[in-house]
């Protein structure tokens, strides 16, 4: 029996798709379809911002010692973010979190 339930919790963690992180600059803003779409070195991707997205960020003031959370405004053209995505149907990228970053660009 423990043989049993132990193969279908494998089985079932097949199923689950894999978080993956991503870095880039956001170039595109979609007010509408809640979607921001990235440069990165392999050319642009188009990620989905869901309601349950963690939009997080990097405290750029004097010190910068503490996270900011903001809302989908918060996500502008020319920052740069490190995003945990979920591989969605058809190619489609969805966030889990989405994080920016302060300073400039290492390239």
């Amino acid at each position: 029996m423990k043989k049993i339930f132990l193969a279908l919790v494998l089985m079932s963690l097949g199923s689950i798709p894999m978080l993956a992180d991503i870095h880039g600059e956001i170039v595109f803003v979609n007010d509408m379809a809640k979607t921001i779409t990235l440069s990165s070195p392999n050319g642009n991707i188009e990620i989905q911002i869901y309601p349950h997205t963690k939009l997080k960020g990097d405290d750029c003031g004097l010190f910068g010692m503490w996270d900011t959370y903001g809302g989908f405004s918060s996500l502008q053209p020319g920052m740069f973010v490190e995003i945990d995505i979920i591989p969605q149907a058809e190619g489609v990228f969805g966030a889990r979190e989405v994080e920016w970053k302060c300073g400039r660009r290492a390239y």
